[in-house]
């Protein structure tokens, strides 16, 4: 099944660009992506879950072929909170279900936490919640974003001879993705380095400054305070050579959820969108969707 391609632009001034599977007349179901990746990484799981819904896939403000945020703005994690909500009101859907990868996974976290009126159920991917800091170690972290936006005008992007340079150092990336997998991440994360001269190569379509340290993040129990306030069914995949599977604090936040349904498969932090593994991911979700949410989808 072939993607739409869609763009809205939100009520704060953004175009916010996305890939739609499945028909408008069944359940609605928003899929955020990871860090540096974008609306592509569903391009394998989402034909799958259209047969159940109409799958929309966003790409994230600064990625894929969405808005950069203005200049001088940093990149705040919880912005794209307001972006979610702001793009289910600008495609209709007053309530929806809510997947998430990675980052998207922790955007998507908090989301189901503030909105329970909206947000049906919730299907995380290696993730849930974002990366905390404690107390004492925040004056250095902004010390060093401030360090980070000084240096902002003076970042020159990489260039690429052609789409499989670019593929080959995706897949060089700590964190192991294969060149199949990363493929359509770069075929939709990639532009012209120079639009007036074509065979110049192509570079990526990415904010740099999303590479910028945040200048402020949550503490852990602060991440626990949105965990536990889920109030919706959650469907927890992670990949037995992925970070899900490895990493205290997703173990501990998972422990508090009330209504949660874990998964662990063969495969990487990438495990919906490596060709070898996506076939398990959608049958676990499909499965969560038909045994935990009932036959009312």
């Amino acid at each position: 099944m072939e993607a739409t391609p869609i763009s809205h632009t939100l009520r704060n001034g953004l175009k916010i660009a996305g890939l739609c599977w499945g028909d408008s007349s069944l359940p609605k179901l928003l899929a955020c992506h990871g860090w540096l990746d974008n609306a592509a990484t569903y391009e394998r799981l989402a034909p799958r879950l259209a047969e159940k819904f109409q799958v929309v896939a966003m790409d994230f403000a600064g990625h894929g072929l969405s808005d950069h945020r203005p200049r001088g703005v940093r990149y705040h994690l919880l912005d794209n909170v307001d972006d979610v909500i702001l793009f289910a009101d600008a495609l209709g859907w007053e309530k929806f279900h809510l997947m998430g990868h990675s980052m998207g996974a922790g955007i998507s976290t908090y989301v189901t936490s503030c909105f329970p009126d909206r947000v049906e159920s919730l299907a995380l991917i290696e993730g849930v919640g974002t990366h905390s800091t404690p107390p004492e170690e925040a004056p250095k972290v902004l010390r060093k974003a401030v360090k980070d936006m000084e240096r902002a005008p003076d970042i020159r992007k990489p260039v690429y001879k052609n789409l499989d340079a670019a593929v080959k150092a995706r897949t060089s990336v700590v964190g192991v993705i294969s060149a199949a997998a990363a493929e359509p991440l770069c075929r939709r994360g990639t532009v012209p380095a120079d639009a007036d001269h074509l065979d110049k190569g192509i570079t990526w379509s990415s904010d740099p400054r999303l590479k910028m340290t945040s200048a402020l993040r949550l503490t852990e129990p602060l991440v626990q305070a949105f965990v536990v306030n889920i109030k919706r069914p959650v469907v927890f995949i992670g990949g037995e050579q992925g970070f899900g599977s490895r990493m205290p604090a997703i173990n501990e936040r998972l422990a508090v959820i009330a209504d949660l349904h874990q998964v662990f498969l063969p495969g990487n932090h990438h495990l919906h969108l490596e060709p070898d593994t996506c076939g398990a991911v959608a049958d676990a979700l499909l499965a969560f969707y038909d045994n935990q949410l009932g036959s009312g989808l």
